[in-house]
C-alpha cells in the first residue's frame, strides 16, 4: 500500500502509525483510545467532555483535563505538535489530509463512487476503497466505546460497500460467479438480510433453486434463534417467488390504481440550515441505485430529545436526496407527541393512499389490507417516504412500503423494536457541537454581534443546552435585544428560564415547555414519577443508586423507569449505571415536581437523597480510614440503603465517580436549608481530598459551607469546617493563617464542649506553631492533645500526636528525640492496625533518618510508608513519599535509580494535577534532587 511521507494513520485493521515510513510505537491503553477518538471525528473538534466519556466510561479521574492534556502531549511528542491542534473552545482535532488516514480516504472514495458518472468508474473507486481494509477496525484495542459505538458502524459501511461492489460486478456477469464470495460474507454476517437477499437471488438466477430455498431456511432459522423474528418483506417476497416459479403461479399483485403523475409532498427546506455532521452519517445509510436494479427498502430512524432538530435535519436531508426518488416523495406528520392524539396506523395508511391517487372507494377498511395496498401501489416506483414525529414502532410498521423505497422516520422514541425487527438504521441526534451552535446563533443575530460579544455568545449557547429549538427561540429574541448579555441575564434566573423559551401562544410547536410537556404526558406513571423526582436532584449526572434513594425504590425498579426515560430521550444513559439530565429538561422536571408532587413528598425525597450521599460518603471514608472517629454523623440516621465498599480501591472509585456531584449537592444543600447535611457530607470527603486532590482545591468549597454553617448557627459544623480550612492552609505552608483557623475551631469546640474535637485541633495547632517556630507552644499544645486523647482512651489520637510531637522536635533540630516519638507512635499504630496513621508516621521517621544521614534507615522507613499508602489506595501521599525516597536514593549514591523512583511519582502527581509535578518533572529531566 502506498503511504505518503510524514505521518500516516491506519485504523481499518490494527491501529498502525508511521512517520516518514517508519513505524511509530504508540503507548498502549488510553493514549491509543484518545487518538482513535480524534480520528473518527474526521478533522472536527472533539470536546473535552466527549473525550472523557470515551476514555473513562466507568471510572473517571478527578483531574480529567490534566490527564487528557498529558495524553495529548505524549501524542504530540510522537506525531508532531501540528497534527493535534487545540481549538479556542478547548477541544482537540486531528489536522491531517485525507490521504494520511485510511478511514478518511475510505470515506472520500465512497463519496466519489456515489458521484461517479458510470458503473465502471464507480466500481473502480469501490475496489480502491475496499483495498484499504486490513481487517477489523481498531483490532486489538481494548475500548468499550470503540467496540460499542464505532466499530459496528464501520463494519456496516464495509458490508454496504462490498454489497454495492457485488451488485455492480454481477450486473453484467454470470450471477453464479459471486455465490462463493456471498457464502463467505453471510458467514461473517449471519443475520444481515441484505447479504442473504443477494445470495438467494444469485442462486435463483443461476438455476440453483433448491440451494436458494435452503439458504432462505438458514436465514429464517438464524433470525428466529437470535431475535425471535421472521425475515423481512424483501426476503419473504423473494422466497414466495421461488416457490411459485416451478408450478407456473404468479406472485404478482392485482392491478392497482396509479397516481396521475409524480407525487411531491416534502415540506419546504430550511433556509440557512447550519452544520449537522450527522448528515454525513445519513448519506452513508442511503441506498445507491444503479439504473433499473431494484434495491431493498431502507428504513432510517432519526431519534433524539425534544427540540434537538429531528424534523429539520430529516426534511433538509430529504430535499438533498429527493432527485434519487423521482416517482414519489411523501410526507406525513404522525403527531406522535403533541396536543392531540397520534394518527392511527389505519388513518395514516389511508392518507398516504389518497396522496398516491387511490380513489376512496378502492381503499379497504382493514388496516392490514390498506398496508398491503400501499406496498402494491409503490412496488414499482422509487419512493421517498418521510414519517415525522412517530410515537412508536407499532404506529410506523404498517406504513413501511416495499420495492425501491427509502423511509425516513423521526421520533422522540428510540424505536428499538423497529431496529431489531425491521432492520431500521438508527441515527441519534445529540446536542449541537459548540461551533455549530454558535454558527446557528450567528445566522440569526449576525456574525458581527457574535464576534463582538464572544463570551456572552458562548454563555447563551450553554444556557440553551445547545438544543436547536432553544437556540432558535433565544436567537430570535436576541436579534431584537440591545446586547447578547441582556438575554444571558434573562436566562440566568433558573426558575424563570423556561419562560424565556416561549415563542408566544400563536405556535405551541416553537415553545420549549410545550414540546417537553408532550414527551412528559406520553410517559407511563412510573416513568413520569421518576422524571419528577429527578427534578429534585441538583446534578445533571446522576447515579442509579442516588436515583433509587430519591424515588424510594429498588435499583431494579428505578432502572426500568430510567430506561424508559432514556428511550424517550428525557435522560441519557451515558455510562454504566449513570444517567444525564440536561439543564433545560431538568428545569422542566423541577417544574413538574413542584406542580404535581405534594410538598411533604418532595421534602422526604430530598432527605432520602441527602442521606444517601452522606452515609455512602461516610461508608467510603470509613473504608479509606477505618480507625477515624466520625461522631459528627451521629444525629443523622440512614433512611435508605447505603453502599458498602470491600476495598479502598472501590471507595476511591466511588469518590472519583461522584466527586463533582458531591460538590454540587453540598453547595445546593448549603443554600437550600439543608446545612446540617451539607457540612457533614463535606467532612466525609476530607480523607478523599487528602488522598487524591490537592488541598488548595478545597479552600473555596469548605469556606462556602462554613459561611452557610455560620448563617445557620451550626456551631459544631463551624468547628469541624474551621479545622479543615486550617489543614488546607497547613498543607499550603501558610502557617499563620492555619493557626488562626485552628484557634477559631478550638473556640467552637470548647463552646459545644466537644473534647475529641478539642484534642484534634490542639494537635493541629501545635503542628502549625512548630512550623512558625514557636516550638515551646507547639509542644505544649500537642502534649495537651495527647493527655485529652488518653482520657478519651483513643490510642489512635495518642499515636497521631506523638507523630506531631516528633515533627516538632525534628523542626527544632532534635532529630534523635523526634525518632523516639516516631518509633513509639509506630508501635501503637501497628498494635491497633491503623495503616493510614502508620504510613504518615513512617514518612516522618524517614525524613528524620535522612536528616542525620542514616540513609539505609531512611530508605527502609520511606518504603514502609509507600507500601502502606499503596495498600490503602492513597495515591497522592504515596507519590509524595516516593519523591522523598527518590531524593534519599540519590543521596545514597544511586542517581539512575533515583530518577526512576521520581518518574513513578511524577506519573501520579501529574494525574491528580498536583502543582509539585512541575518541580519533579524538572528533576526527572536532569536536574539534581534538592
Amino acid at each position: 500500500m502506498d503511504r505518503p511521507g510524514k505521518v500516516w494513520l491506519g485504523v481499518l485493521g490494527p491501529l498502525e502509525v508511521t512517520s516518514d515510513g517508519r513505524a511509530v510505537d504508540l503507548p498502549a491503553g488510553q493514549v491509543r483510545t484518545l487518538l482513535a477518538s480524534l480520528l473518527v471525528a474526521f478533522g472536527r473538534p472533539v470536546l473535552m467532555d466527549d473525550l472523557a466519556e470515551r476514555l473513562w466510561p466507568d471510572r473517571m479521574p478527578v483531574r480529567v483535563r490534566a490527564t487528557v492534556y498529558t495524553y495529548v502531549a505524549r501524542l504530540r511528542g510522537l506525531l508532531g505538535h501540528d497534527l493535534i491542534r487545540t481549538t479556542a473552545g478547548g477541544a482537540y482535532l486531528i489536522a491531517a489530509e485525507p490521504e494520511q488516514v485510511d478511514l478518511w480516504r475510505f470515506r472520500d472514495l465512497l463519496a466519489a463512487a456515489r458521484r461517479a458518472g458510470s458503473a465502471e468508474a464507480e466500481l473502480a473507486l469501490l475496489r480502491d476503497a475496499l483495498r484499504l481494509w486490513r481487517g477489523q477496525p481498531f483490532h486489538g484495542m481494548e475500548s468499550a466505546w470503540l467496540t460499542r459505538e464505532v466499530v459496528p458502524g464501520l463494519v456496516d459501511e464495509w458490508f454496504a460497500a462490498v454489497e454495492r461492489r457485488i451488485d455492480l460486478e454481477s450486473a453484467h456477469a454470470d450471477p453464479g460467479a459471486v455465490v462463493a464470495e456471498l457464502r463467505d460474507l453471510v458467514a461473517s454476517g449471519p443475520t444481515r438480510e441484505s447479504l442473504w437477499l443477494r445470495l438467494i437471488e444469485a442462486l435463483r438466477q443461476s438455476g440453483r433453486r433448491v440451494e436458494a430455498l435452503d439458504a432462505y431456511q438458514q436465514i429464517r432459522a438464524a433470525l428466529a434463534d437470535e431475535f425471535g423474528i421472521d425475515p423481512g418483506d424483501a426476503l419473504q417476497r423473494l422466497h414466495r417467488a421461488i416457490l411459485v416459479e416451478g408450478v407456473g403461479q404468479s406472485d404478482a399483485a392485482p392491478p392497482v390504481p396509479a397516481p396521475a403523475g409524480p407525487v411531491r409532498q416534502l415540506p419546504h427546506d430550511i433556509v440557512g440550515f447550519c452544520g449537522r455532521s450527522e448528515l454525513e452519517q445519513l448519506n452513508r445509510l442511503r441506498p445507491e441505485a444503479d439504473g433499473d436494479a431494484a434495491q431493498p427498502t431502507t428504513v432510517v430512524a432519526i431519534d433524539g430529545a425534544p427540540g434537538v432538530g429531528k424534523t429539520t435535519i430529516a426534511v433538509h436531508w430529504a430535499h438533498r436526496i429527493a432527485h434519487a426518488y423521482p416517482d414519489v416523495q411523501l410526507y406525513l406528520n404522525l403527531r406522535g407527541y403533541g396536543p392531540g392524539e397520534p394518527v392511527s396506523p389505519s388513518a395514516a395508511a389511508e392518507t398516504l393512499l389518497r396522496a398516491l391517487g387511490v380513489p376512496t372507494e378502492a381503499i379497504p377498511a382493514a388496516t392490514d389490507e390498506r398496508s398491503a395496498l400501499l406496498r402494491s401501489v409503490v412496488a414499482s416506483r422509487r419512493t421517498l417516504l418521510l414519517l415525522d414525529d412517530a410515537r412508536d414502532a407499532e404506529q410506523v410498521r404498517p406504513l413501511l412500503p416495499g420495492g425501491d423505497s427509502l423511509v425516513v422516520i423521526t421520533s422522540r422514541s428510540q424505536l428499538r423494536g423497529l431496529s431489531i425487527r425491521d432492520g431500521a438504521r438508527r441515527v441519534t441526534l445529540d446536542r449541537l457541537p459548540v461551533d455549530e451552535a454558535l454558527a446557528m446563533l450567528a445566522s440569526t443575530v449576525g456574525a458581527d454581534r457574535v464576534a463582538a460579544e464572544p463570551v456572552a455568545a458562548g454563555r447563551l449557547v450553554d444556557l440553551c443546552d445547545r438544543l436547536p429549538l432553544a437556540l432558535a427561540i433565544v436567537a430570535e429574541r436576541a436579534s431584537r435585544a440591545d446586547s447578547l448579555r441582556e438575554v444571558v441575564h434573562a436566562l440566568l434566573d433558573e426558575k424563570a428560564r423556561l419562560d424565556v423559551f416561549g415563542a408566544g401562544e400563536d405556535d405551541p410547536h416553537t415553545d420549549l415547555r410545550a414540546a417537553l410537556s408532550w414527551s412528559y404526558r406520553a410517559l407511563d406513571g412510573d416513568a413520569a414519577a421518576m422524571f419528577r423526582k429527578l427534578g429534585l436532584h441538583p446534578c445533571n449526572d446522576i447515579g442509579l443508586e442516588a436515583a433509587a434513594a430519591l424515588a424510594d425504590l429498588s435499583t431494579r425498579q428505578v432502572g426500568r423507569s430510567l430506561d424508559r426515560l432514556a428511550a424517550a430521550h428525557l435522560v441519557e444513559h451515558r455510562r454504566a449505571q449513570r444517567f444525564e439530565v440536561h439543564d433545560l429538561i431538568r428545569r422542566y422536571a423541577t417544574e413538574r415536581a413542584e406542580h404535581d408532587e405534594p410538598a411533604a413528598d418532595r421534602t422526604a425525597a430530598v432527605r432520602r437523597m441527602l442521606d444517601w450521599y452522606l452515609h455512602t460518603a461516610v461508608s467510603a471514608d470509613n473504608t479509606l480510614m477505618p480507625h477515624r472517629v466520625r461522631d459528627f454523623v451521629a444525629p443523622y440516621e440512614a433512611t435508605v440503603p447505603v453502599a458498602r465498599f470491600a476495598t479502598t480501591t472501590e471507595a476511591l472509585a466511588w469518590f472519583e465517580r461522584e466527586y463533582q456531584c458531591l460538590r454540587t449537592v453540598v453547595d445546593w444543600a448549603a443554600g437550600n436549608g439543608w446545612v446540617g447535611h451539607a457540612w457533614r457530607i463535606a467532612m466525609a470527603m476530607t480523607t478523599f481530598f487528602d488522598a487524591v486532590i490537592p488541598w488548595q482545591d478545597g479552600t473555596e468549597f469548605y469556606d462556602s459551607v462554613l459561611r452557610a454553617a455560620e448563617r445557620a448557627a451550626e456551631h459544631a459544623g463551624q468547628a469541624y469546617l474551621l479545622n479543615s480550612l486550617g489543614c488546607i492552609f497547613l498543607d499550603r505552608e501558610d502557617w499563620h493563617r492555619a493557626a488562626a483557623y485552628f484557634r477559631r475551631s478550638l473556640a467552637r469546640f470548647q463552646q459545644v464542649e466537644h473534647a475529641r474535637g478539642m484534642a484534634m485541633v490542639l494537635g493541629n495547632h501545635g503542628r502549625a506553631q512548630g512550623h512558625i517556630g514557636d516550638h515551646e507552644r507547639a509542644r505544649r499544645d500537642i502534649i495537651r492533645a495527647i493527655n485529652l486523647y488518653r482520657q478519651l482512651r483513643s490510642r489512635r489520637g495518642v499515636a497521631q500526636n506523638l507523630d506531631n510531637l516528633g515533627t516538632t522536635f525534628a523542626r527544632s533540630g532534635a532529630q534523635r528525640r523526634a525518632i523516639v516519638c516516631f518509633l513509639q507512635a509506630s508501635e501503637i499504630t501497628r498494635e491497633i492496625g491503623d495503616t493510614h496513621t502508620l504510613a504518615m508516621i513512617q514518612h516522618q521517621l524517614g525524613l528524620s533518618y535522612a536528616a542525620i544521614g542514616e540513609m539505609a534507615n531512611a530508605i527502609h522507613a520511606f518504603r514502609e510508608s509507600i507500601a502502606a499508602f499503596h495498600e490503602i489506595g492513597i495515591r497522592r501521599w504515596e507519590a509524595l513519599v516516593l519523591v522523598d525516597l527518590g531524593k534519599a536514593v540519590h543521596q545514597a549514591g544511586h542517581p539512575g535509580l533515583a530518577r526512576q523512583v521520581l518518574a513513578a511519582a511524577l506519573t501520579t502527581l501529574t494525574w491528580i494535577g498536583d502543582p509539585r509535578s512541575h518541580e519533579i518533572s524538572a528533576i526527572v529531566d536532569g536536574a539534581q534532587p534538592t
